[in-house]
């Protein structure tokens, strides 16, 4: 039975992914200004196909940060996700050292902060990313105080600040490579919140 051949959305969609995992591999080497010559070359592909999916390479950046983080905040911050859920998701990710919090493979923590800093439409988009992800996580919050799960004396926009404050230090620490007990980490923000 010969192969069906990929339709023109699915074909597109693979060169958007061949560009943005090469992106990974090309900013874990050289940084966020690795040439896009080298990204379209490990991609296989053209400058052409390049531009026909990003206007440029601040587009990419945003793409990579869209495709490490995203899932992962929506993962922790999803409706169906209690906090004490989350919490031992996002330390569990910390003691694997999964890409969405470790720069092991391409989107380093400082320099996504030096992008933001350098160009606003990174730091526009790195900034809407967490500001959905800190709203999603108060309304998470305030249904588990709701279900008493959670201490109710703090208001959950205020826990939600907190514990976003907790997790871009906690990523911070590992760019640093300083000590961290992530499980006893998690165990304490888990106990913090209970009050």
């Amino acid at each position: 039975m010969p192969k069906r051949k990929p339709s023109r959305a699915e074909t597109k969609l693979a060169t958007r992914a061949a560009l943005i995992e090469a992106a990974l591999e090309e900013f874990a080497r050289h940084g966020l200004d690795a040439s896009l010559d080298a990204i379209c070359a490990r991609a296989e592909l053209t400058r052409g196909a390049f531009y026909v999916h990003f206007a440029d390479r601040d587009a990419l950046i945003v793409a990579v940060m869209n495709h490490v983080l995203g899932g992962f905040v929506t993962a922790l911050t999803g409706p169906r996700t209690g906090i004490e859920a989350a919490i031992r998701l996002f330390f569990a990710a910390v003691q694997a050292r999964a890409p969405a919090v470790h720069a092991g493979r391409g989107l380093r923590f400082y320099h996504l902060m030096d992008a933001c800093h350098r160009t606003p439409p990174v730091g526009e988009a790195y900034r809407a990313l967490i500001a959905t992800g800190r709203a999603q996580l108060a309304q998470g919050l305030a249904a588990d105080q709701a279900a008493g799960r959670v201490r109710a004396d703090i208001a959950a926009p205020a826990l939600a600040e907190l514990m976003t404050a907790l997790a871009l230090g906690v990523v911070a620490m590992l760019e640093l490579e300083l000590p961290l007990d992530a499980r006893a980490a998690g165990d304490t923000a888990i106990a913090l919140l209970r009050g």
